[in-house]
């Protein structure tokens, strides 16, 4: 089922991008430094030079040595390994009565991994909390506050349903599903959006289908009723308090159209709509939507690039209230980000926790990293916003054997799912207060 799930996800961002100048993570190269980490001169430079490898230096890809996997034992595999046909006595001789050709842990399967990040490698500054078991045919998961400080957990399954998975950190699969993304009697040639977003009270998720058409579903969970509004190219959303925002093409009662954040405001029935922001790019396709715990909205779009911009609620809230739209070209809204190796955002506390990493040949998602941008309002009306430099939170060393496959905010933290060799998790991490 896990299969089927990363084939609708994939196909969901393909058509997405129809009519675009050219994928976001299929093309190389931004503005600004030639790299952030050597995952950045892999995506531009392609493969390094046997032996060596990148470096990010000063801004700037270096090609240097790759370092001995095994340094002080007492032999050079990969590089004398056939020419000394006998041990190296003296030094290993009586322990290792082989030469060390060819046992480099390069296979997933050889790998140490951790129970709960597997290869991935937290970075100072932030703390693994607790971990769960995430089911096999989850895709997309959000958290919703309940009361006493609890939190719901709630899947996308590869049925094309939504569940709840229990309360945090208390997950397990369900056999009952909560509502169908696809509505009653709808199209079965539907690929499921790959976002799921709560207002607190109620769930969105979407499909779309090959001609970009689609709708998005508006789940009550008190209610227990699902509202279904046509909703072209939706690709991401977020929800906050009494609202969300679809990142998409057009949405039902909303007279403009085009690549645009739509804002679907649920304080009332029938729910209120509106095109909240426009892009600065003229030719530019749908992008991903995050809210922080200061309320600050990242809203992005692909022109080149993935490309994120932070707008303060001092800035947004107006617009939304009365119904009018934002120019992201602004001073007020800063870009954050652009970058061709984007595959996903989410709030992470006062700031927004970036997936990135490429893809590969058969265009499984491959994990580079997952890194974080704190964001807080500026100005003295709070209508700016300040960004940190981009932080890692968790990397992956020669490797790709660990993968993110999903993340979500919880209250100040993040909960990440993981799948490899020992199955799949979703791992809460916070960000310690510098």
């Amino acid at each position: 089922m896990m299969t089927e799930m990363k084939k609708s996800r994939s196909l969901s961002q393909v058509v997405m991008a129809v009519g675009a100048v050219a994928f976001g993570w299929m093309v190389t190269g931004c503005s600004g430094p030639e790299c952030v980490d050597r995952f950045d001169c892999q995506n531009s430079k392609g493969a390094p030079p046997a032996g060596k490898q990148y470096v990010c230096e000063a801004d700037t890809c270096v090609v240097k040595d790759v370092a001995s996997p095994n340094p002080g034992n007492g032999s050079d595999a990969g590089t004398d390994a056939g020419t000394e046909p006998e041990p190296d006595a003296g030094t290993d001789a009586g322990t290792e009565p082989e030469p060390d050709a060819g046992t480099e842990p390069t296979a997933c399967a050889d790998l140490p991994h951790d129970a709960r990040l597997g290869t991935l490698q937290l970075q100072p500054g932030f703390t693994v909390v607790e971990s769960a078991p995430l089911p096999a045919s989850i895709g997309a998961i959000t958290s919703v506050a309940g009361a006493s400080g609890s939190y719901t957990v709630y899947g996308v399954n590869s049925d094309k349903s939504v569940y709840a998975l229990g309360t945090w950190p208390n997950v397990a699969a369900s056999t009952t599903p909560l509502f169908p993304v696809v509505e009653p009697n709808g199209p079965q040639d539907a690929f499921v959006s790959n976002y799921l977003a709560s207002d607190g009270v109620r769930l969105v998720a979407g499909y779309t289908r090959a001609d970009l058409s689609g709708k998005v579903a508006v789940h009550d969970t008190v209610t227990n009723a699902s509202t279904y509004l046509s909703a072209k190219g939706n690709f991401s959303a977020v929800g906050l308090d009494g609202a969300f925002l679809l990142n998409g093409l057009a949405l039902e009662g909303v007279s403009e159209t085009g690549s645009a954040v739509y804002a679907l405001k649920t304080q009332s029935t029938p729910f209120s709509v509106s095109r909240l922001a426009t892009f600065p790019v003229a030719q530019s396709a749908s992008g991903f939507n995050a809210l922080t715990t200061n309320k600050i909205v990242v809203l992005g779009y692909y022109g080149g690039n993935n490309v994120l911009h932070a707008v303060s609620p001092e800035t947004y809230a107006p617009a939304l209230a009365a119904g009018t739209s934002l120019d992201l070209a602004d001073t007020n809204t800063p870009r954050i980000y652009a970058g061709s190796d984007l595959f996903y955002a989410a709030g992470f506390g006062a700031g927004v926790a970036l997936h990135r990493g490429s893809y590969s040949e058969s265009y499984e998602q491959l994990t580079h990293d997952v890194s974080r941008i704190a964001l807080s309002p500026a100005g003295s009306d709070g209508k700016g916003v300040t960004a940190g430099d981009l932080k890692a939170v968790l990397t992956q060393s020669n490797n790709t054997c660990t993968s993110v496959v999903a993340m979500a905010p919880l209250a100040e933290d993040l909960l990440v799912g993981v799948e490899d060799k020992n199955g799949r998790r979703l791992v809460r991490l916070h960000a310690e207060t510098p």
